[in-house]
């Protein structure tokens, strides 16, 4: 049996690829966390707007998607089995419920968002309740399938390995033993340590993956739409610009989350097949690439693809939500734009310096057997290159995220801010502030709307 340090202290060795499986598997509690964040930062802006409460909600469940591995993030063997029985619930049944009603939420967005070719379905009415019947619809539908044949895994067990030179053991966790697991005891040989591993037979859950697919499909619908508002949006001038600005976020972020997704299934169906005789990779092989006993440098790599292609779901989900937010808070929240930047670049420099390490140290492990060395290089290199790496992340935040304002506007609000220290705007200030938005040819709807917006943020305070 091995103790909860025991368990995390083997995470992070060379074999576990110094901890990648587990770093991700934080990575999606920390994308959890912050989802469930901004679905309160969205709510408390305007709890009454039926707009925030389907984006709050939306937010949520988006956040249970991201959150396939938290549970990975927990001691993973026979010993802990108590804690997985209520950890499976999670990964499994609440994950596919958060889907089913991803997909029916994905549905209702023209009912919030207006997008010209489903200009009937933006209807007061349904915004009042597609917010909450979207996810109880879900769960009704998630709870009559899910014993269904098809939409659950039936058999699991614990491949175990008590020390180095016996041969592994088969414990099952429930249903019985397959030839799959038999086969992949037989393919291990001998253990080279105490290790242990969950097989679990997805053949009979075709149904779950049917699930998981079908929501990339909704959001690649999605995007056609909105791409065709944007672009009436765009030509309707000042006019149309907050609600442009609103359709270009939305349609960002399930772009990022639909690149995600389908880089994803690309990396499972195409790249690992390429380097596995064309055949697709399966949880039980993957075992064999990480602890067979004639498991090469190529069974190296493809375990490592494998493994790195798990952090594309979690990471195109927060992007999604970045952009979700930005969607929402755009015209009533101040700054948000500037926050959320912040944010963006921060998580950029801070992963793709992980990502690098942790592939450098890999990459060393397999040429020379000192992956540490090819980690700190690579990782001093990356530091001393600061300065560059933040200006291109800096530009990629600028153009997906752009400011609410432009230059002139922000020099007039900038103005507006100092004329209302008092709160109140004197006949001479008005004339002033005409004067300027008279010199940057800023139209009066828009002056209104910039001066709102500041209002409403000191009403706040």
């Amino acid at each position: 049996m091995a103790s909860a340090l025991e368990f995390y202290a083997s995470a992070f060795d060379a074999e576990s690829l110094y901890g990648l499986r587990m770093i991700i598997a934080w990575i999606s509690v920390a994308v959890f966390i912050w989802l469930l964040s901004l679905s309160y930062l969205v709510w408390k802006a305007d709890s009454k707007s039926t707009e925030n409460r389907f984006m709050g909600v939306l937010l949520i469940i988006e956040g249970i998607k991201s959150a396939f591995l938290l549970p990975d993030a927990f001691p993973y063997d026979s010993d802990w089995e108590w804690l997985w029985d209520y950890l499976w619930v999670f990964k499994i049944e609440v994950f596919f419920y958060a889907h089913t009603a991803a997909i029916l939420l994905y549905l209702c967005l023209p009912i919030y968002y207006r997008i010209e070719k489903l200009n009937f379905m933006f209807n007061p009415t349904l915004q009042k309740h597609a917010w909450y019947l979207a996810p109880l619809i879900g769960l009704a539908i998630w709870m009559s399938v899910r014993d269904v044949n098809g939409f659950y895994m039936a058999n699991s067990a614990w491949l175990i390995c008590s020390e180095a030179g016996v041969e592994p053991t088969l414990q099952i966790w429930w249903g019985s033993v397959q030839p799959f697991m038999t086969d992949t005891v037989e393919q291990i040989g001998t253990c080279t340590g105490y290790y242990e591993v969950h097989l679990v037979d997805d053949s009979t859950a075709g149904g779950l993956w049917v699930i998981a697919l079908a929501s990339p499909l909704v959001t690649l619908g999605a995007l056609f739409f909105i791409r065709a508002s944007m672009k009436s949006e765009k030509a309707a001038g000042d006019k149309g610009r907050s609600r442009h600005l609103t359709s270009r976020s939305l349609y960002i972020g399930f772009l990022g989350k639909v690149s995600g997704t389908m880089l994803y299934f690309v990396t499972l169906m195409v790249i690992i097949p390429l380097l596995n005789d064309g055949s697709m990779a399966t949880f039980a092989q993957s075992t064999l690439w990480r602890y067979g006993e004639d498991a090469s440098s190529l069974d190296r790599i493809k375990y490592l693809i494998w493994t790195l292609a798990l952090l594309m779901t979690p990471l195109a989900m927060g992007f999604e939500a970045l952009m979700f937010v930005h969607a929402a808070l755009n015209d009533s929240v101040f700054g948000i734009d500037q926050n959320l930047r912040k944010t963006f670049r921060t998580a950029m420099f801070t992963g793709t310096g992980a990502l690098l390490f942790i592939t450098a140290t890999e990459f060393m492990e397999q040429v020379l057997g000192q992956g540490l060395i090819g980690g700190v290089a690579v990782g001093v290199l990356f530091l001393g290159l600061r300065g560059p790496v933040l200006t291109v992340i800096d530009g990629m935040s600028s153009r997906l995220i752009p400011a609410n304002y432009t230059p002139e506007e922000a020099a007039y609000l900038e103005a507006y801010e100092t004329a209302m220290d008092d709160r109140i705007i004197t006949k001479e200030e008005r004339r002033l502030l005409q004067t300027l938005a008279k010199t940057y040819n800023i139209g009066q709807d828009r002056i209104d709307e910039i001066e709102r917006e500041y209002d409403s943020m000191l009403e706040e305070e």
